[in-house]
């Protein structure tokens, strides 16, 4: 298991650091979207057509209730008018048509009628003569009984039905028939010729034959009937379930387009899924994460080489957005403890990274709270502004002082300013004001419950994560830790050295805004390593000097091993790594150039390399280590001054600073030349302070000045009763 985790850090350690930003990245995509699908993840049901709802559900946003639409569109197509076009060749041709039928029907007729003049007395046709008469019909088909009407009938009838029925078509022919409306048609002949023709003949003759030839001359435009019906399914709105409303209620038996919205919107058990809302977070969130990345690598790059500090970052979003959500589905929204992220990574990363966390939560903590409310106006409105303006008053409140107790007053004042935020949104969007003071209140509440969990919380992301905060700082400045208690016993001259750097330090950090704190325990610990060997440095022998009897090389190998050293026990004091890393950099990979010139003398310049002489560095990577450095360089030179002037301390103090600028100490580190002279100036105020002129006290005898006090006494004692006895 160990050889696993060694080798997995092994292998981080050796991504180049943009691959292992983009890792993070994806981590922190992964593990927010995890959250984020859990949350508008809906609640689904087991329901059939017919069944009875157990419970009211209500839509989770707007979604189109297609089968009820598409039979609505479809009722309005159905309900437009065809478009017709005339063809006045087919009146022509319809009348051609009965000319040639009545033509057939003419000689089945006759053929009738010569069957009866044989014989000789009224009888039956039989089935050869209904034959004989359908082979004169090539155009019209009649059954027995139609085939013995005809044949029965006399020829005036016959006629008078010809004539009528050519005339009445003709007729209808001129006020046109439509198409589908051939019955129609027939009816209105039979209105104008069935008065004067018998019911047998019309219904067995007539309207065959008017079936067998008529046609409609009305056509319907079928690409413009067309094109009308799509203009009326188009003006049918769709039927659509707004967000929040009520797509079964309970008790109701459940419907078939009831069931197709359910589907749609991935309330069913089983195949229902609502990809699209998936989709949709997935891509809302890509969106967040990346435009917070992007504000990242533009203002505060510092961020990504952030190890721990970016973990802690992850972590109270992540917290923050879980009990937000949880603290929201089951106490209330306005309730939720959405500054609690910007409360702990103020107190424990710093006020840069707060504001890029408290960005990116009130966002997604208003995205996902949208879901299932409908109340985009006032509910999300109220949400985001708490988070953005209690957060961002949280971390004003909370950069230079997070001690525990004005962490909860911190939480009571954002408080009420969430307090004030929810009575503005409910005053432009309610008028219950009963309502928009209870849900004050409750934003009161989470507040104080951010606070109360920041104060709960923090103290265990600093040892889990081992963090500089300033508590951390304060804890570390105390004279009884184990390190800076050694030092004051077994190095007391480092440690009166580590105490004036400390406050040149300070000082000169205040005068450029870094980590002041920071740098004054940076300085405490700067020398840590000289507890391994401390007579081999100047300020703690009594006496005889070792290096005096050693090689300048092996002294020089022993002077630069303190950093080492340095780094080594604040390892195993488990020293934040930010104090590890002043106690590296300190010296950056400046020579120790006193064991190099006396090399030089000894050996020669020629066989003499300065690099082995030089510190194993990095040089100062911040604006903090870069001030230890400079500290460090003024305190021990100004010391060694004879006669510590105004004049002369301001001129080493430049002198030095050029010095490690000329040899590329500073090249990368955040400081300005601006800064630069800024921490001159400061250097100058404190080391004035501490080597200000005294006056040269005179050499007193101050037993003969007691024995002249006494005698005076004495004598002023005896004139006093001299003259009481006189007036006695």
């Amino acid at each position: 298991m160990q050889q696993t985790i060694k080798s997995s850090k092994t292998f981080f350690a050796s991504l180049s650091q943009r691959v292992r930003q983009i890792l993070f990245a994806v981590v922190t995509y992964l593990l927010l979207l995890v959250i984020c699908l859990m949350a508008i993840s809906p609640e689904q049901y087991d329901l059939s057509v017919g069944d009875v709802a157990p419970k009211t559900i209500t839509a989770s946003k707007d979604i189109v209730d297609e089968i009820t639409t598409e039979r609505r569109r479809q009722n309005a197509a159905n309900a437009v008018s065809p478009v017709y076009y005339k063809d006045d060749s087919i009146s022509d041709t319809v009348l051609a048509d009965m000319d040639a039928i009545f033509t057939e029907l003419r000689a089945v007729r006759e053929l009738g009628e010569q069957i009866r003049g044989t014989w000789g007395e009224d009888g039956a046709f039989t089935d050869e003569d209904y034959a004989q008469a359908t082979g004169l019909l090539t155009t019209l088909t009649l059954n027995n009984y139609q085939l013995r009407t005809l044949m029965n009938t006399d020829e005036t009838d016959f006629e008078s039905l010809y004539q009528s029925l050519l005339s009445a078509t003709r007729t209808t022919l001129v006020s046109t028939i439509a198409e589908g409306q051939i019955n129609d048609a027939i009816n209105n002949i039979q209105q104008i010729v069935s008065y004067n023709t018998r019911t047998d003949l019309w219904y067995n003759v007539a309207i065959p034959t008017l079936r067998a030839c008529l046609q409609p001359n009305m056509l319907i435009d079928q690409e413009a009937t067309e094109e009308n019906r799509q203009k009326a399914r188009d003006a049918v709105e769709p039927t659509v379930y707004k967000q929040d409303q009520n797509i079964v209620v309970k008790g109701d038996r459940v419907t078939a387009e009831q069931i197709a919205v359910l589907e749609s919107l991935g309330l069913l058990r089983g195949n229902s899924f609502d990809l699209w809302l998936y989709v949709g977070t997935a891509a809302m969130l890509a969106l967040i994460v990346a435009a917070l990345y992007l504000f990242v690598y533009m203002y505060v790059p510092q961020l990504f080489s952030a190890g721990a500090s970016a973990l802690v970052m992850l972590i109270a979003s992540v917290l923050t957005i879980t009990l937000s959500l949880l603290v929201g589905t089951y106490v209330s929204v306005n309730a939720m403890p959405v500054v609690l992220a910007a409360m702990l990574v103020v107190n424990l990363v710093g006020t840069q990274a707060a504001f890029v966390v408290n960005l990116g939560v009130s966002l997604i903590v208003s995205f996902l709270t949208v879901k299932g409310t409908g109340l985009m106006t006032s509910q999300v409105l109220s949400v985001l502004m708490m988070t953005v303006l209690g957060g961002v008053a949280s971390i004003f409140l909370l950069r230079r002082n997070a001690a525990r107790v004005f962490v909860l007053v911190s939480g009571f004042i954002v408080g009420l300013l969430n307090f004030g935020v929810l009575l503005c949104v409910g005053a432009l969007t309610s008028s219950d004001v009963s309502n928009v003071f209870y849900d004050a209140a409750q934003a009161v509440f989470g507040a104080f419950v951010s606070a109360i969990l920041c104060v709960g919380l923090q103290p265990m992301l600093e040892a889990a994560f081992n963090l500089v905060t300033p508590a951390k700082l304060i804890e570390l400045s105390n004279p009884n830790q184990p390190l800076l208690r050694r030092m004051m016993i077994e190095t007391p001259g480092t440690y009166h050295h580590s105490m004036i750097v400390a406050n040149l330090g300070e000082a000169a950090a205040e005068a450029v805004g870094a980590n002041a704190l920071l740098v004054r325990v940076g300085a405490y610990y700067h020398d840590i390593g000289k507890l391994v060997r401390p007579l081999y440095f100047k300020e703690n022998q009594m006496g005889e000097n070792p290096h005096d009897k050693t090689d300048p090389r092996v002294s020089a190998a022993i002077l630069t091993e303190h950093t080492r050293d340095g780094v080594e026990l604040a390892k195993k004091h488990h020293l934040p790594e930010p104090i590890i890393d002043m106690i590296r950099q300190h010296h950056g990979d400046t020579p120790a150039m006193y064991f190099y010139a006396k090399t030089v003398k000894l050996v020669g310049e020629e066989n003499v390399d300065i690099r082995d002489f030089r510190y194993d560095g990095p040089k100062p990577q911040t604006s903090e280590a870069a001030i230890l450095m400079l500290s460090d360089t003024v305190e021990a030179a100004v010391r060694s001054l004879s006669d510590p002037t105004r004049e002369k301390i301001s001129e080493m103090i430049r002198k030095l600073v050029r010095g490690k600028m000329e040899d590329g100490q500073l090249d990368e580190c955040t400081l300005t030349f601006r800064d630069i002279g800024r921490i001159c100036k400061a250097f100058e105020t404190v080391l004035q302070g501490v080597f200000h002129e005294r006056i040269e006290y005179p050499n007193v005898n101050l037993k003969r000045a007691q024995r002249h006090a006494q005698q005076r006494s004495e004598t002023a004692k005896q004139a006093a009763q001299g003259t009481a006895e006189g007036k006695a």
